[in-house]
This record gives structure tokens, sequence and C-alpha cells, in this order.
């Protein structure tokens, strides 16, 4: 398998390196991709089955204030991302049969690690979404087949991020608590979104343009969520599976008459080996727990509209409730809203607010602070962490973004005894 994967982004990179060159439209401000159409050899490929794309987005951070150590240099990180998607139709004559595989590369450092939290009381959401699990050289992150039936069905077999099929919503801010599927942050334990992938498969049914339901069964193994397994294929250290359940309602007229997306899923992991499923009342892997269970309702939701595409107000939530004996987070809520276009001749660009709060298990707290020792010790003494982030992302073309932002998080790793911080930072994306 892991060959098949190299096989095809090998084709992605000599195509791209080989027609790249010979490209007249590259860089232009018009485009959709800064690599531009290679001359018309991507249209052409595209129009065989065959599409490339390339991403690769940095998070750049400083903890201008507050905090457990401000003022330090600011950090960067990064993730690389490239693609290829065959359309076995148009290639081998495979009725509704698409081939996905996407490999990424994420490195750099962190200024919730560096600056924001004490070592004793971690912060609950990282101020950069580009860092975090899923460092590696290289990682493949998607490498699945897609059959999609006439009746509504549709079948997805391999290697899936669990966040880019359940729980999935924009990433239009740096901090992950506003980037991605809620449930890989507070039920992360079992959870793992990209760039990490595992063994699975999803079922969906599409009941009408508006309306579907999905189920999906995927390994749980820690060992894909290692810095140096990125490549890691075999099941050896596989320890039961994610359930997943969801309902996704998408009226193209809802409120105001207004496009929306609603979702209301559910999780169940079956681990049962102590030190990966345990008892967060008692010292990691002592007390072993042979089930886990999570679910969440998101929405996104346009308010307003100019008349011109998506310009206008829109709305987001996502609420994750969680498992109190084995998950650290008892619940989470998020909520934020984004303006597009609210500047003339400015329609792609986004003006982001957004405001999420981690209330963290009591029985986790308890544990923590009943085995803490020593004067210096902190309390984790406040039910929740609390973060915000105000941004505006900048697309000069459709092809690169800069996104200039402000974040403040209030109690640190959800204790007073660290000083709330305020974050500058500066977010960029370029696709290829």
């Amino acid at each position: 398998m892991k060959k098949i994967a190299h096989s095809l982004l090998a084709i992605s990179i000599c195509t791209m390196m080989s027609s790249v060159s010979f490209a007249e439209d590259a860089f232009d401000l018009n485009g959709s991709t800064m690599t531009g159409d290679w001359g018309g050899t991507r249209t052409e490929l595209a129009d065989k089955g065959v599409k490339f794309d390339g991403t690769i987005a940095m998070d750049s951070s400083y903890l201008a204030d507050g905090g457990y150590d401000a003022h330090q240099a600011p950090t960067f990180a990064t993730q690389f991302g490239l693609g290829t998607t065959l359309d076995m139709n148009k290639l081998a004559g495979w009725s509704g049969v698409t081939i996905r595989a996407l490999v990424t590369a994420r490195q750099g450092e962190s200024t919730s690690l560096r600056g924001i939290q004490a070592p004793d009381a971690p912060q609950w959401a990282n101020s950069q979404a580009n860092w975090g699990r899923g460092n590696s050289g290289s990682r493949l992150s998607e490498l699945y087949i897609d059959k999609k039936f006439d009746s509504g069905w549709d079948v997805r077999l391999g290697r899936m991020g669990l966040g880019t099929e359940f729980n999935t919503m924009a990433c239009d801010f740096q901090g992950n608590a506003f980037c991605a599927a809620q449930m890989g942050k507070w039920q992360g334990k079992l959870w793992y979104n990209t760039p990490v992938s595992q063994w699975g498969g999803r079922v969906k049914y599409q009941f009408n343009p508006e309306l579907f339901a999905q189920v999906g069964v995927f390994e749980y193994n820690p060992e894909n969520a290692l810095e140096r397994q990125g490549w890691n294929l075999d099941t050896d250290h596989a320890d039961g599976v994610n359930i997943l359940s969801e309902v996704v309602w998408s009226p193209k007229q809802g409120l105001n008459n207004l496009p929306g997306s609603y979702r209301f899923g559910t999780l169940y992991n079956t681990a049962d080996d102590a030190k990966n499923q345990y008892d967060i009342a008692h010292k990691a892997g002592t007390k072993g727990e042979d089930r886990s269970y999570g679910g969440w309702i998101a929405f996104e939701q346009q308010l307003t509209s100019t008349g011109e595409g998506k310009r206008g107000l829109h709305s987001f939530g996502n609420f994750t409730l969680h498992d109190r004996t084995t998950t650290a987070v008892n619940d989470s809520q998020q909520l934020g809203l984004k303006y597009y276009g609210l500047l003339e001749g400015r329609s792609n660009d986004i003006l982001g607010l957004a405001v999420n709060r981690v209330h963290l298990n009591d029985r986790y707290v308890s544990y923590v602070n009943n085995n803490r020792l020593g004067t210096n010790s902190r309390q984790l003494n406040e039910d929740a962490e609390y973060n915000i982030e105000l941004n505006y992302s900048y697309y000069p073309t459709k092809w690169f973004m800069l996104r200039p932002l402000m974040q403040y998080v209030v109690h640190p790793g959800a204790t007073n005894q660290v000083d709330n911080a305020f974050v500058i930072g500066l977010g960029s994306k370029v696709i290829f």
C-alpha cells in the first residue's frame, strides 16, 4: 500500500515539476492556483481524470503580554500538503469511483508551549492549528477509494483522518479551538484529526440534496500519532475501534432563506488497554476502561446577504460533550461570526471573531489537584479555559492568503495562577 501511495504522489510531483516551467499563467493574480494551468497541461490532465493539489500554510504567533513567559521570540508552525485525486470513471471506466492520496509534512514550534502555558498547566487550545500531533518529515494523511452509487449510497475505504469525515468545520482561524473537528481537540486521546490518518471505512446515504446520514468504523492505533510513524500502515498496535455516526442537514434556504449546515454526531470507542483508555480520576494507566463516548452538535449559518455569492454575515458554532470517566474535558462550546466581503471589491476576504470555552471534568481536576505536591505547584482552580480570536483573512488572489490576528486566552490551563495571555500573529496560505 505504501508503494501505491508513493507511486501516485511521484506521478503528481513529476508532472508538476515538468509542467510548471512552461506555465504562461503562473502567478496570475486572477488565477485559482499559484502555478497556474501549466501551459494547459493541468486542464488536459483534469479532463482525463487526474487532478493535483498542493498547499503550504504557516502560523506565526507571538506572546505579547501575560501568559507564563511573555516576550520570547515568535514561533512558526508550517504544514505542507501534496495530493492527487483520480477520477477512475475517466481513467478506467469505473463508474462513480475516485482514488485520493495526500501526503503532508508538518514542522515548527508552539507559542503555547514556549510561553503561554506553565509547565504544570498545559494550555488546552493551542495558539497555532498547524502545530501539534502529526509533526513528521512526511506523513500519509489520505489514501482511500470512494464509490458513489446512483441510489444515494457512498462508500469510502482506506486511510483517513476522522475530522475530514465527521464533525468537519471550516478553518478560517489560526487557533485550533476554531479550526477543524473539535472532537479531535477535547477527546483527542482517541480521536485523531488530519494530518494523522488511520484505516477505516465510511458509509453515507444521501436522502435528498439537503440531508444525509453516515456511519464510520476506524481503527484506534496510538502508533499512528507518533512523530516518526507517519508511514505506519500496519495494525500491530491497534486497540479497538472508533465507531462514528452523524446526520447532516444543509438547507439551501434556512434562516432568513439563506443556506446553512447542521451536524449531529456521536463517538463510541472500544479500546480497553489501560495505557490507552483509563479512568482520568486515577493515575494514567492504572484503572483501565473498556469504552468511551462523546457527541457533538455543530452548525454554520449565513445570516445576511448582499446578493453577491457568500458576501454577508455568517455564524458558526460547535458544541461537544464527553465521557466523564475517560476524558479530562467535560464539554466545550464554540461560537463565532464571519463577514465575507466587508469591503467593496474584496468579496473573498473574511473578518472573523470567535470565542471558545473548554470546561474541565471536575473528576480530573480533583485528581490533579490532590496529587500535586509542593508550595509552587499550580492548582487547576478555574473550571474552564477561554480562547478568543479576532482576525482578518486577506486574499489578494484566490491562491494566496494573509491573516493578521489577535488572540486572548483567559485562565490558560484552567488556572488563575497563570496570567491571561495576549497574542498577536500572522497566518498565511499558498495554493499551488
